[in-house]
């Protein structure tokens, strides 16, 4: 059994599956085609309103909203160019349930919408040390929707994300040390100039592998965000969001592995919880 494990660990050195999911020690190369299909399912008693990919962040542009319910559905595909580079594609959808606080009594608005394309790339670095495996991930919205104050347009190119990972393969644990940006240009909603707060993210993902089809998740992400201006006036201060999260994946075949995975959200201004569904599946 111990020869089996460290067989899987060993294959993981050469994978290029997507850093939105950090387990991807199912996928034995990266040649072809991967997807990665996710369900969030994410809660906040708040008055924030939320984006989930390619990180966590959030925002309070006054509209008096009291409760946030949102069902995002996330289709992720992988083309393993060489043997360091893939790209990236990733498309949302968001069904959004959002209570706001009324003059007599509290009322639900429910939305059912396209969220946002990302297109990137990730890049394996060589191994360090031996043991230490490095990749860049870039990536950017060349679609995506913004709502402010009840009021959505479409933007493009308006959103770029950098994050360099460090990985380590240690039977029978995987792990993974992370840190990412993301940067907003200015962009006009409901003719006002808006500029979204910046966020710097440091993040541990661990992962302790049972047997050759399960292994526990583990994982912890503390982000920074820069203030949020109006019409080059603060509209937000900056702020920490944080959270724990655990899981579990579990392989069904070389091809298909599921995972779960629960958020907590350890800061005021972050998710009360998100449960997250994927499916891996290598064509």
């Amino acid at each position: 059994m111990k020869k089996i494990i460290l067989a899987t660990l060993t294959s993981t050195y050469f994978l290029c599956a997507s850093d939105v999911i950090t387990i991807d020690s199912i996928f034995k190369k990266n040649n072809g085609i991967r997807s990665i299909t996710s369900l969030d399912i994410l809660t906040a008693n708040n008055t924030r309103t939320f984006d989930t990919y390619p990180t966590m962040s959030s925002f309070d542009d006054g509209s008096n909203v009291t409760e946030t319910r949102q069902t995002i559905l996330n289709q992720t595909f992988l083309y393993g160019y060489s043997s360091k580079i893939d790209f990236i594609f990733s498309g949302s959808y968001v069904m959004d349930r959002t209570t706001y606080a009324g003059q007599t009594s509290n009322y639900s608005k429910t939305t059912n919408s396209f969220d946002s394309i990302w297109l990137g790339l990730n890049y394996d670095l060589d191994t360090i040390a031996g043991q230490f495996k490095p990749k860049f991930t870039f990536q950017t919205a060349v679609a995506q929707n913004n709502t402010y104050q009840e009021k959505k347009e479409q933007f493009n190119f308006k959103s770029y994300n950098l994050k360099y990972a460090l990985k380590n393969y240690s039977d029978p644990l995987v792990s993974t040390v992370f840190v990412s940006t993301t940067q907003n240009l200015k962009r006009k909603i409901n003719d006002k100039d808006i500029e979204f707060a910046d966020s710097y993210t440091l993040g541990l993902d661990l992962s302790l592998i049972l047997n050759p089809k399960v292994s526990l998740n583990f994982g912890f992400e503390e982000t920074y965000q820069t203030k949020m201006k109006e019409d080059s006036q603060t509209a937000n201060d900056s702020t920490i969001l944080s959270n724990l999260g655990f899981g579990v994946t579990y392989s069904l075949n070389e091809s298909n592995a599921f995972t779960f995975n629960s958020k907590i959200g350890t800061s005021a201004n972050a998710p009360d919880s998100t449960m997250s569904f994927s499916l891996w599946h290598k064509f």
